[in-house]
């Protein structure tokens, strides 16, 4: 028994010395001679320690006696280790006692929350007709047409018996010599002058302007033997321009003039940074993650705040330092489309149905320049009022759209169709 414990201890010196020699890359011929003459004198060894007195081998086995009872039911070290006697090992009490020991399985994949809520942004980076510019100050021209209806602002008496008249009304301007004019909901004479005419309206001739630039207007279709008499109408009876009319000699009319102006808008700087050590980019980690990481994540958010300045930004330039320029210098601010919309609507907290959504599109479409087709950008709030509406041949909901890398569903009506999108974040 004692030359079988000093054999096993001698084979595993014999093991560790020939195991260093060989790491250390020292495998000549001398090195191993010398590594095999070890080997020999240690079975000497072995062959002496063959003879030693039971005395001598009860004190040998004493001392591993000694080493191998010093224990206790769990010993805990410094380093989170734990050792027991008396039961099995389990994940639950691996957990407690070393928790780093078991590994999680790790997704390497990352998931990106990203918010459908920078439809301004999206739009403005879909756009082919872009511009470069070489300031921060831009200067947009546009033109636009005349309008083709006015109010009248002071009523014509029914008893008129006047051929020619200067009538005041909401937009004097637009009204040339030689304008044919439709009144709006006034019904005209037969050629008698005498008999309403109820399948024709009245319309009026401008024949100059007074000196305070009134239409001058006679009557083609009026009361009289002449026609020419201008019958009542009504305060804010809506007149509409019609083709000019000019005389059979006539070669000059009024000049049309139009030329666009401009309105001007600033450039805004928009920035984001990021940095990372070296150290950061060469350590390993649980999962996929990298400067380009690093670098979307800041784009995104850059875009999620340009987007509400695209919404509700205010057209500004100031002279300021700031913490990373000490010498103060110009910063540009750009101006939102909120302030830009030529109109307000409102359902005036009423539920919305499918009669004040005919007048929501009648108010998006008319008494504008624009086409049948507009975008409706809206919250949740007004969006959940939209799907509760039961729509009818008159208003209807549309098919769906993709346009500007974006979906949108539709609501159809007679005036126009609305585009809809949803944003989770209402700027209020």
């Amino acid at each position: 028994g004692v030359r079988f414990g000093l054999q096993t201890l001698s084979f595993r010196v014999l093991f560790m010395r020939v195991s260093i020699l060989k790491n250390n890359r020292k495998s000549n011929v001398s090195t191993y001679r010398c590594a095999f003459c070890l080997i020999s004198v240690l079975f000497c060894l072995l062959n002496r320690f063959s003879c030693i007195s039971p005395k001598r081998a009860r004190i040998y086995l004493a001392g591993i006696c000694d080493a191998s009872t010093m224990t206790a039911d769990v010993i805990t070290p410094a380093d989170g280790g734990a050792v027991r006697t008396d039961a099995m090992i389990t994940h639950t009490e691996t957990r407690e006692d070393s928790p780093n020991l078991l590994l999680d399985t790790i997704d390497e994949k990352v998931t990106k929350i990203r918010p459908h809520d920078v439809v301004l942004d999206t739009i403005s980076r879909q756009i082919k007709d872009v511009k470069t510019s070489n300031n921060q100050t831009v200067r947009h021209y546009a033109i636009d047409v005349i309008d083709l209806t006015a109010t009248l602002s002071t009523a014509v008496s029914s008893s008129n018996t006047d051929s020619q008249l200067a009538i005041s009304t909401s937009n004097n301007s637009i009204f040339a010599s030689e304008q044919t004019i439709l009144v709006n909901g006034v019904n005209g004479y037969k050629e008698d002058g005498s008999t309403v005419d109820t399948d024709r309206p009245l319309v009026l001739y401008v024949v100059g302007k007074d000196a305070s630039n009134k239409p001058l207007v006679t009557a083609i279709n009026g009361k009289g033997a002449n026609c020419d008499v201008i019958p009542g109408i009504a305060v804010n009876t809506t007149l509409t321009r019609m083709g000019r009319a000019g005389a059979e000699t006539q070669i000059q009319t009024d000049a049309y003039s139009g030329v666009p102006t401009d309105f001007p808008q600033y450039l805004q700087k928009f920035m984001a940074q990021i940095e990372m050590s070296e150290l950061f980019q060469r350590a390993d980690k649980e999962v996929d993650w990298d400067f380009t990481d690093t670098e979307e994540e800041a784009i995104c958010d850059m875009k999620r705040v340009q987007n509400v300045t695209y919404w509700k930004g205010i057209r500004r330039r100031i002279k300021k330092k700031n913490a990373h320029i000490q010498k103060a210098e110009d910063i540009y601010f750009t101006e939102g489309i909120w302030t830009q919309a030529g109109k307000d609507f409102s359902f005036g907290g009423v539920a919305v149905d499918v009669n004040n959504m005919v007048t929501l599109m009648k108010h998006a479409f008319t008494g504008n320049a624009s086409g049948k087709k507009k975008l409706l950008i809206a919250g949740s709030d007004v969006i959940e009022a939209f799907e509760q509406v039961e729509y009818n041949r008159t208003v209807q909901v549309g098919a769906k759209m993709q346009a500007y890398g974006l979906e949108f569903n539709s609501i159809v009506s007679k005036f126009g169709t609305l585009w809809l999108y949803t944003i989770r974040v209402w700027m209020t």
